[in-house]
């Protein structure tokens, strides 16, 4: 009990014994001055006496934010462990499958809006593929409307020109395509032909002396022209007869004259001169007539065609910008599906929340956790606190913070550790009936001191 309460009592006590014993003045003025007493006791270095309970600096107890298996237990209780190493990890197999098809739409998202960048593009040059289509067309409507030009006249003209003379050209070529077999030409043909003959004979009358050049000895017969000198003659002899064979080919074709299908040929390019020039000649004709009404509103409505061409284009690129924008939403949509897989995947893992010790594990490999049930707790052993659990309201206005206490431990007889008040609670609880504060004291390192979590502690903070 607080000293300066127990002086107070005694002094209630003393004033009704004066009352009793008939000197009502003195009681009276004892009654009086008592507030003043108990202030000055309060205030004069009393000792706030509680008891409390030892607790580490800092514990916390993990659960996790979803339901699972559990796959995985990655620590011991003891385990010193880092802020954000892994505790235990449930069955990710789920989870896992829920993130691949979420990149998977994500990547089918990002390619609809390359399609769709790609379509845009497409569209912005067949605009101007419109509108030079555009362009043709009112300069085409300008020249209808304008008739030909002289120099177009002039330019047709040469056309014209030109092809009559390719007629006369390939008349003259088809003439003398089908004079073949001339009498010079088929002297010269039998020359060649009597030439080849004779260097046949003449290689054939040296082989054949090779060949027949040879004598008898003790060892056989020997043939001396043999090896080389006869290969070098048979082939020059080969050689020389298919000369002898294409020049008299050379002289019955020029003897037996053009073939049908040499004068199909010779006569298919005059045909083909004369259709160029009737051509030319349609052409500068054509020139020459006035635009009628009727060509001048084709015109017109190529160009009216032309531009419908434009506005179509730019209604193409229209729709590609909508689905560009419509494309890039399900992306940030796909992006957002991955983000909430990953997280998913992330959570079923628990990690620590701070520097600590494993203190507790609560569950096993195989069993079933659910949401927000602790599995883990972890404690900052590094230091210790008290927590009073019993300090009454008649106590707790004479607490305050930076106070000094000095605390003993039912678990070690005769050991005492010095601390410092750091926090007082703002609301009050109930024990046993009691309206009680807790208030929070930081020990003083005591590494020689067996303390545990738990231990009770009676604490007497100097008020």
């Amino acid at each position: 009990m607080n000293k300066k309460l127990l002086l107070s009592g005694l002094l209630i006590i003393l004033a009704f014994t004066l009352v009793a014993m008939g000197q009502p003045e003195l009681a009276a003025a004892t009654a009086v001055q008592e507030p003043v007493q108990v202030a000055a006791a309060q205030t004069n270095g009393g000792l706030v006496n509680a008891e409390g309970s030892v607790i580490p600096l800092l514990d916390a107890n993990l659960s996790f934010q979803m339901g699972g298996q559990v796959a995985e237990i990655l620590v011991s209780e003891g385990d010193q462990v880092q802020a954000g190493d892994a505790l235990i990890r449930l069955d990710t197999t789920e989870a896992e499958l829920a993130l691949q098809q979420a990149q998977a739409r994500l990547a089918s998202a990002q390619a609809a809006v390359t399609l769709a960048q790609n379509q845009k593009t497409l569209a912005e040059a067949a605009i101007q593929t419109a509108e030079s289509q555009v362009a043709a067309a009112e300069a085409n409507l300008a020249l209808v409307k304008a008739g030909p030009r002289p120099e177009e006249i002039a330019a047709a003209e040469s056309r014209l020109a030109a092809a009559e003379a390719s007629v006369n050209q390939a008349i003259g070529q088809r003439d003398t395509a089908l004079n073949v077999g001339t009498e010079a030409q088929i002297s010269s043909a039998q020359a060649q032909v009597a030439a080849a003959t004779a260097e046949v004979r003449a290689l054939e009358d040296s082989y054949d002396t090779i060949l027949t050049t040879c004598f008898d000895t003790p060892n056989g017969e020997v043939c001396p022209l043999y090896g080389a000198v006869e290969e070098t003659t048979r082939a020059q002899l080969e050689a020389a007869r298919q000369n002898q064979a294409a020049a008299q080919a050379a002289l019955d074709a020029l003897q037996a004259g053009p073939t049908g299908t040499q004068q199909q040929a010779a006569q298919g390019g005059v045909s083909i001169a004369i259709a160029n020039r009737d051509l030319a000649q349609a052409q500068l004709d054509l020139l020459q007539e006035p635009a009628s009404a009727e060509t001048i509103a084709v015109a017109e409505v190529g160009v009216l065609q032309a531009q419908v061409g434009v506005e179509n284009a730019k209604t193409g690129v229209t729709q590609a910008e909508a689905a560009i924008a419509q494309a890039e939403a399900g992306v940030v949509q796909a992006e957002a599906g991955v983000a909430a897989a990953q997280a998913a995947l992330d959570r079923m893992t628990l990690r620590a929340t701070f520097d600590g010790t494993v203190s507790r594990i609560n569950t096993n490999v195989g069993e079933l956790v659910a949401a927000s049930v602790p599995v883990v707790t972890l404690a900052d052993f590094s230091g210790w606190q008290v927590k009073t659990t019993d300090l009454t309201e008649l106590d707790v206005a004479y607490v305050n913070p930076g106070d000094t206490a000095t605390v003993s431990f039912d678990a070690i007889p005769g050991e005492t550790v010095s601390g410092t008040v750091t926090a007082v609670s703002l609301v009050a609880d109930l024990a046993r009936g009691d309206v009680v504060y807790e208030v929070t004291i930081d020990l003083d390192a005591a590494p020689d001191l067996p303390l545990r979590w738990g231990m009770t502690a009676v604490v007497d903070i100097e008020s």
